[in-house]
């Protein structure tokens, strides 16, 4: 009995091509599940470069350097960039210059702290996920004692919403941060949208910024 010839192999399809080309006439507004929003959004992220990159990184600067939030702070909490985020280098540059005290996250478990850096080189070496954190000599911070937050986000929506890499780090530390201290997401202009999927338990910020729009209170959630 002979056996029946095996039939080819064919290629394996990378997950976020077949993701892009399968779903990619959804409109992103119209996407309620969070796992595919985040995947559409990264690739979207992933293709803004060239000169959309980097006079986006110039515009934001200039709207955070000239906010009067930012300049009356004293102590600002920021993400350390990675990858396509909107980039925090030359704003930190700038708050230290200013003398201001700049702390940034440490992941210890589900939670992140905070230590102080004064250089964006000697007090940084590659942690968790491959993102750069505060050495060991740093000096920890509690951010409850932060004038500003700068967080980041895969996407945000008009009422502050974010969604981040899921793992849920700044949805944690947005929770107990004081009431009243302002929390700005920082993006490019095609990272907002109209409305994103969110859950009860999510904390929005008080407020986004973009390339062209600048600096603005968000929208209540209702």
């Amino acid at each position: 009995m002979t056996s029946s010839p095996s039939q080819p192999r064919l290629p394996r399809m990378p997950r976020e091509r077949l993701y892009s080309d399968v779903r990619e006439e959804i409109p992103l507004d119209a996407i309620t599940d969070k796992k595919l929003l985040r995947r559409r959004m990264l690739l979207l992220r992933d293709g803004i470069g060239g000169e959309e990159g980097i006079v986006g990184i110039q515009k934001l600067r200039e709207h955070l350097r000239t906010w009067s939030v930012f300049k009356k702070a004293k102590c600002i909490s920021s993400y350390i960039s990675i990858r396509s985020e909107m980039s925090t280098d030359s704003v930190i540059l700038r708050a230290l210059q200013s003398g201001k005290i700049v702390i940034v996250p440490k992941v210890f478990g589900r939670d992140l702290r905070f230590f102080e850096i004064k250089n964006l080189t000697d007090d940084l070496a590659q942690g968790t996920f491959g993102v750069l954190e505060p050495r060991e000599h740093c000096r920890e911070v509690d951010p409850s004692f932060a004038d500003l937050h700068l967080v980041p986000g895969v996407v945000f929506d008009e009422c502050g919403n974010r969604i981040g890499y899921g793992k849920g780090y700044y949805d944690r530390f947005l929770e107990k941060i004081p009431a009243g201290t302002p929390t700005v997401g920082l993006a490019f202009d095609r990272q907002v949208l109209k409305k994103i999927p969110v859950e009860t338990s999510d904390v929005p910020l008080g407020f986004l910024a973009t390339p062209e729009r600048g600096i603005f209170p968000v929208s209540s959630r209702d």
